[in-house]
């Protein structure tokens, strides 16, 4: 019994460290989301274009955002959802959760700082992930084209005339 939990708590990790490669292969792909911050707070960072750069392995996601203007009367937590899309991709994905500023002066041997003037490093626990792929058309069926056809003749051929004369004069002729 206990050999058989044991095994059960490993697929379990196994799954979550699958879905957690998918998701962070989905997000690597797109890379750039709007993130809209869902904060009730009087000073809060505006919304914005962000740019994922890391998924961890305890499932927070790192990216960099605009150095709002009061980045120190600014809420340093707060709720947050990222829209990922990308134009020409089969999908999108909305993250969800906390948002933390980690330091608006994040510095990786010296370099980030000098590179990214103007940007904060922040994490999001995420919470909430949704990923989506639109449904592909169908193909027709031959009843589905025979009835759209007949529906088209039907339409051309027995319409009710119409005046594509202006408005303007009609309003003019009444007057």
């Amino acid at each position: 019994m206990v050999s058989h939990l044991i095994f059960m708590i490993k697929l379990s990790v196994m799954a979550n460290d699958m879905n957690l490669r998918f998701i962070s292969e989905k997000i690597y792909q797109l890379r750039s989301a709007v993130m809209y911050v869902n904060s009730n707070s009087i000073v809060k960072p505006g919304n914005d274009i962000v740019t994922a750069v890391k998924v961890d392995d305890e499932g927070q996601l790192w990216f960099f955002m605009n150095r709002p203007p009061q980045i120190e009367e600014c809420e340093q937590s707060f709720p947050a959802r990222l829209r990922f899309h990308r134009k020409g991709v089969d999908f999108f994905m909305e993250v969800s959760g906390k948002a933390t500023i980690i330091n608006s002066n994040y510095s990786k041997n010296g370099t980030w700082a000098s590179q990214n003037k103007g940007k904060v490093l922040v994490r999001l626990n995420m919470l909430n992930i949704e990923y989506s792929e639109p449904h592909s058309k169908r193909p027709k069926s031959k009843v589905e084209i025979l009835v759209e056809g007949w529906y088209g003749w039907f339409l051309r051929t027995v319409a009710i005339p119409h005046d594509s004369g202006s408005v303007l004069k009609k309003l003019r002729q009444t007057n």
